[in-house]
Order: structure tokens, then C-alpha cells, then sequence
């Protein structure tokens, strides 16, 4: 449910997946939740560097209801162990994070989970869940892209003799294209 994007480099708050989530019957308490992330390292990172941290579970009002945590060096897992109720009907949840300078430009991540592996209780009952499916969910890839602007005149208005003393004239028009950018510039 969160749509493939750029993504920018050393800003908090990126997403980096979506999902979303159905419960039926009773609110679901989740305990252990973990995602794994395809790209974990920058290009020109080592295991020793965290390179994707503040990692955050939002809502759709963009409350965070998950962490934040910093997903190891060594491991493409995060898991959060946070104490999540998820409440009954469908609801879309999205993973964010600031992802480091180690990474380059055209990169990209893609989070997943297993709900099976999921540690879930229903809150009424107090009965342990095993929530599905057994196979993983992979949210949209998000691509890593710096900060860039591309800078163009306008073919218009046309090259054309102006007369002396005019005002409000347009000389030129100049076209700002952040489109390949990871964020707003």
C-alpha cells in the first residue's frame, strides 16, 4: 500500500515499505515483529557500519506505534519489541527510516515480513496467534536517489526585440526539475 518512490539519503522519515494489515474477531497484540531489508549496507559501507537507522512503524496518521531502532550492521533483520495492538478491520502500516550517506544514488531496499513470525496474542482472549501468511510480504521497492535539480530555460518566451522602457516584461522563464531527487529541493 505504499507506492515505489525515491527515497533520499541522510533525512529521517523515508519509507521504506508498507503494509497492511487485516485483523478479524479481536485487536491482535504483537510483541516481536520483524522485518528483513534487501539492501541493509551502502555501496562503500562494512559490516561494522549501521547504515539504515531510526527505523519507525507509522500508521496511516503517521503516529508512530513501533519503535524507533537501528538495524545491525551484520544482519539485514530488524525487529521490533515493542508491545503493537493492532486493531480489528484493515489498516495500513509503513516502515520508515533515515537511510545513511554510505549509500549511492540508484540503490535500492525493499522491506519484507512474515507475519507467521510474528509473536501475536488476541487481546480479549489472551490466546496466542499465529497470524498469516506463512510466506513473506515484500512492500514496493523504494530507490535511493540524492539531492538533484536539474536547471533549464524555457523555450518561451521566444528570442524577440523589446522596447525600451517596458515593464513587467518576461525576459525568461526558468524550469526547476527535482523529479530525479530524493527529496524536495
Amino acid at each position: 500500500d505504499v507506492a515505489a518512490q525515491n527515497v533520499a539519503i541522510n533525512l529521517a522519515n523515508q519509507p521504506l515499505g508498507g503494509f497492511e494489515v487485516e485483523v478479524k474477531g479481536e485487536p491482535v497484540t504483537v510483541t516481536s515483529l520483524p522485518f528483513n531489508l534487501s539492501s541493509w549496507l551502502g555501496t562503500s559501507a562494512t559490516a561494522s557500519t549501521q547504515d539504515i537507522t531510526d527505523l519507525r512503524l507509522v500508521d496511516s496518521t503517521g503516529k508512530v506505534i513501533a519503535g524507533p531502532v537501528d538495524i545491525a550492521a551484520t544482519s539485514p533483520t530488524v525487529t521490533f519489541t515493542d508491545s503493537i495492538t493492532f486493531p480489528v478491520g484493515k489498516s495500513t502500516y509503513t516502515l520508515k527510516g533515515k537511510i545513511g550517506t554510505d549509500f549511492a544514488t540508484n540503490q535500492t531496499i525493499a522491506a519484507s515480513t512474515t507475519a507467521s513470525n510474528w509473536t501475536a496474542t488476541g487481546q480479549s482472549t489472551g490466546n496466542s496467534i499465529t497470524p498469516t501468511p506463512s510466506s513473506a510480504v515484500t512492500g514496493n521497492t523504494m530507490t535511493v536517489k540524492a539531492a538533484v535539480v536539474t536547471i533549464t530555460n524555457s523555450a518561451s518566451p521566444a528570442a524577440q526585440t523589446v522596447v525600451a522602457g517596458a515593464q513587467n516584461y518576461t525576459f525568461a522563464n526558468v524550469q526547476f526539475d527535482a523529479s530525479a531527487s530524493g527529496e524536495d529541493i
